[in-house]
């Protein structure tokens, strides 16, 4: 008995080529879309903890105000005294600045006046201010907290250079990991000798193509 004889046919190039390029599309669509959804995912996580880098130095300054009686805006963290005349003549004072002019280091005074004689002496500073190693660029902000073992009636700059040294720029505790200071580039602007405006803009990383941003205002006053 003969059989009819069958034939096995195999794919062609042109086939073949065909079949790569549409497994090639949907394997390039897939790659894609997935690589997106992660890159929003890690920029919306980026706009929360910018949100919240916010809050916490909202809530932070806040309270630490609550207890102060006056402020102290410095143009940085180094830059804390200035000094006037040469010789025997010359005189070093705090380098404030002035209302209507801004800084990178702002100091919260907790203090006590003497009944009898009106003189006021220090008991604790509280300290916030931008790394100065990021003086152009966005970079950490950090606070430091002295509570003095009596009150003193020294310059504010006297009693930093000995409780907050210079050297401790980079050491103390972070509160927000960066920020861009938007006063004539730095972060705090003196109202009126009366309150401190936090002018910022707060990053975090978002993805590899956009930093998570967003502008910051926010004013706060020592209770006086």
């Amino acid at each position: 008995m003969n059989f009819p004889k069958t034939h096995s046919r195999g794919f062609t190039l042109v086939e073949i080529l065909i079949v790569t390029t549409i497994v090639s599309f949907v394997v390039g669509g897939t790659i894609l879309l997935v690589r997106h959804a992660i890159e929003t995912n890690a920029y919306d996580t980026g706009r929360i903890q910018v949100t919240n880098d916010m809050m916490k130095l909202t809530a932070s300054m806040a309270t630490d105000a609550v207890y102060s009686n006056y402020f102290i805006i410095y143009p940085s963290f180094s830059l804390r005294s200035v000094t006037s005349g040469s010789g025997s003549s010359a005189v070093t004072a705090d380098n404030a600045v002035t209302d209507g002019s801004s800084g990178d280091m702002v100091v919260l005074v907790t203090a006590t006046t003497n009944a009898t004689t009106g003189t006021t002496a220090a008991t604790g500073l509280v300290g916030y201010y931008r790394d100065s190693s990021a003086s152009t660029t966005a970079g950490p902000v950090r606070r430091f907290s002295v509570t003095l073992s009596s009150p003193s009636s020294a310059a504010i700059y006297t009693l930093l250079n000995t409780y907050v040294p210079v050297g401790s720029d980079s050491s103390n505790p972070i509160v927000i990991p960066l920020a861009l200071g938007e006063s004539n580039g730095s972060l705090f602007y003196n109202y009126f000798n009366r309150s401190i405006m936090l002018k910022s803009q707060i990053e975090e990383a978002g993805n590899l193509y956009q930093q998570a941003q967003s502008t910051y205002n926010f004013t706060v006053a020592p209770r006086g």
